[in-house]
């Protein structure tokens, strides 16, 4: 069962984000996939869509930003997907249709309350109220301000002898710091976002005679109370899905909920809802070692060992390898703004090329998997229909040698005349054709759900996920510096997998690896277009190396039952992206060129098509290997439109410099 979990595990909040990864490696039996909202709202609605996307995941447990969780929560509603929140503590968060999400902790208002309770047994009567500068802050220092006075009068802080700092803990340590430095020596107070083992650090010499709220008992009592339940609920029921499981979960539970999900006032489990207001411990470490030191952190809290860019298979497939290494992975998610290439790719596999580099890496990648043809329903989608490969006179040697390689490495393959390609298969016109490779184990697989595989190993291994659109990169003497939409993160070394995307990324002035000679990838776009052929004559997957189309049955999805044809077209340097269309005219233009080799698609019905683009580089051959200028970054990109079946073994090699790069 994969249950999603969501939290800040990285940037200033991800201390936080340890409370959910700790809980979670507690318990067996269930794929905790970890997606990093970095504690930001907007995020939280990007990961939010990415989850339902996905259409895997029993429930989610998080969000733990109450912002981000009230984003969240109607993409989950919607979609039937239930959300267990360990601690979203915002007032009326789960205001709306009950039935979508159970809350294990209190809300702020129940804080806010005790804050000020503790403060009147502590004997104090002027209390100041400051926050961080941050939404999350301010919504909190207004709340308190309109609490009843309750023996406890509002001051300025220069005749305070109390001051509640509402905000982040990094925040509101930065402002309890200058409050010090400014002259307040009285008694301070924190919210609950400090109450993590990292505050006391960052608060150093401005701590003393300190205090904070947390929830009764602390923090992870909560987290792992909702983990455990949802472990034991999906391994005792893994068929139930929706309602019928939030009831479950509901029953379960260690305490008693509302009928809209809130925990009842009057709950008495072992970790029943509550607040306290605790003194602060001393710090235990150094400041340094909660920023990140050495680690490439920085400012923004914990840094990942590898960020994988790119949603596509090879990117997945990289970051799948990274993640079965121990390492902390991220990779970033599809989405409906930045599709990747393998949405639109055709997914043909076989192990023949014509340039024996190419070949080398699609006899590397493959896999079992193809050798043994997995069924059509299977992770992969592949069907075994055989591969040829028609070839002109000049490409007969080349052939001859690669077909010697591949039965070498055990992959069936033959190299056909003219006369046994007529006999075998009909409706194919090959008077210009003077041979064939023929490999009886090739077809096309799903590229989506062999995409979707990838990510989902690579989540099942320690992979985190992050949403949004990487804008920058920005090597550091230790680390990489990654500028996202929404926020920033560092990772010791960075997997560039962004196909088409690279250049916007990278910058257009790219430069060469060790691996590859020098000359500027470019993108181009690639065009096919579906027809529905009577008798669909022809079987195989075709690459046609004297007119440049290929072709491939189609048995699901756009185009079901149809004959899939591309014809390349000279449109190069355009943006990266795609679309389930072709016009008419496209069609047409792909049509003119495929009868020279399918006669019987002059009166085929046309049933759709798709559009994509790839990245191509000056020989052909995928840019892998350091970037000579900021080594800590790995070009894994430019399939030229062989990325599909060639990315495991691509995979394999970026991962290899990745770990190089970690040193």
């Amino acid at each position: 069962m994969r249950v999603a979990v969501v939290g800040p595990f990285s940037g200033p909040r991800a201390a936080w984000g340890e409370l959910l990864e700790g809980a979670a490696a507690a318990h067996d039996g269930v794929r905790w996939e970890f997606h990093d909202d970095r504690g930001d709202a907007i995020v939280a609605r990007k990961v939010a869509e990415t989850i339902v996307a996905d259409g895997g995941h029993a429930l989610v447990v998080g969000h733990f930003n109450s912002a981000g969780a009230r984003l969240a929560l109607p993409v989950y509603r919607c979609a039937g997907v239930p959300l267990l929140l360990p601690l979203a503590t915002a007032p009326r968060l789960l205001d709306g249709p009950a039935g979508a999400a159970l809350r294990w902790c209190p809300d702020d208002l129940a804080q806010l309350v005790e804050l000020r309770s503790a403060i009147r047994r502590a004997g104090h009567t002027r209390l100041a109220v400051a926050d961080d500068g941050s939404t999350y802050g301010a919504v909190l220092a207004q709340l308190l301000r309109g609490l009843p006075a309750d023996g406890v009068r509002l001051v300025d802080a220069g005749d305070a002898d109390a001051l509640v700092v509402c905000g982040t803990h990094v925040g509101a340590a930065r402002e309890a710091r200058a409050r010090r430095a400014a002259g307040f020596t009285g008694a301070l107070y924190f919210t609950d976002d400090c109450a993590v083992d990292e505050f006391p650090g960052l608060l150093g010499d401005a701590g003393h005679a300190a205090n904070v709220a947390r929830l009764r008992g602390g923090a992870a009592a909560y987290v792992e109370s909702a983990l455990a339940t949802a472990a034991a609920v999906l391994t005792a029921h893994p068929e139930l899905t929706g309602t019928a499981l939030l009831d479950a979960v509901r029953a379960h539970a260690d305490r008693r909920f509302t009928p809209q999900g809130d925990p009842e006032p009057s709950a008495t489990g072992t970790t029943g809802p509550g607040w306290e207001v605790v003194p602060l411990d001393p710090p235990t470490r150094p400041t340094a070692a909660h920023h990140g030191a050495g680690s490439g952190a920085g400012h923004d809290g914990k840094a990942y060992d590898v960020l994988v860019i790119g949603a596509g298979v090879l990117g997945a497939a990289t970051a799948d390898l990274l993640a079965r290494q121990g390492l902390r992975v991220a990779m970033t998610a599809p989405s409906a703004e930045d599709p990747a290439a393998t949405r639109y790719s055709g997914g043909l596999v076989r192990a023949y090329e014509p340039d024996p580099a190419m070949r080398e890496l699609a006899v590397r990648s493959h896999r079992p998997a193809w050798r043994e043809g997995a069924a059509p329903h299977g992770p992969s989608g592949f069907r075994r229909t055989g591969s040829l490969v028609l070839l002109g006179e000049a490409d007969l040697d080349e052939a001859a040698k690669g077909v010697a390689e591949l039965t070498g490495a055990g992959i069936e393959a033959a190299l056909l005349t003219p006369r046994e390609l007529d006999d075998r298969f009909s409706g194919l016109r090959t008077r210009d054709v003077a041979g064939a490779v023929w490999e009886p184990g090739g077809g096309y697989a799903d590229p989506a759900a062999t995409c979707l595989r990838h990510r989902r190993d690579a989540a099942a291994h320690g992979a985190f996920v992050l949403p949004g659109r990487v804008r920058h990169l920005d090597q550091r003497p230790d680390h990489v510096h990654v500028t996202l939409e929404q926020g920033e993160v560092g990772a010791r070394a960075v997997v560039l997998a962004a196909g088409a995307g690279t250049p916007w990324i990278r910058g257009h002035g790219l430069t060469a690896t060790a691996d590859a000679p020098a000359g500027q990838p470019r993108t181009k776009r690639i065009r096919y277009a579906f027809f529905r052929l009577p008798g669909n004559p022809v079987t195989p997957t075709v690459v046609d190396l004297v007119t440049g189309l290929w072709a491939r049955p189609q048995h699901t999805g756009l185009g079901a039952g149809g004959w899939l044809v591309g014809r390349p077209a000279d449109e190069w340097d355009v943006p990266p992206g795609g679309a389930d269309t072709v016009t008419a005219a496209q069609a047409e233009h792909i049509r003119e060129g495929a009868v020279r080799r399918w006669p019987g698609l002059a009166r085929a019905e046309f049933l759709g098509g798709r559009h994509g683009v790839d990245l191509f580089t000056a020989d052909g051959r995928p840019l892998i290997g350091p970037d000579p200028s900021t080594p800590r970054v790995v070009f894994a990109t430019g399939g030229s439109g062989a990325g599909f079946k060639t990315a495991p073994a691509v995979a394999e090699s970026a991962a290899a410099h990745a770990l190089a790069a970690l040193g």
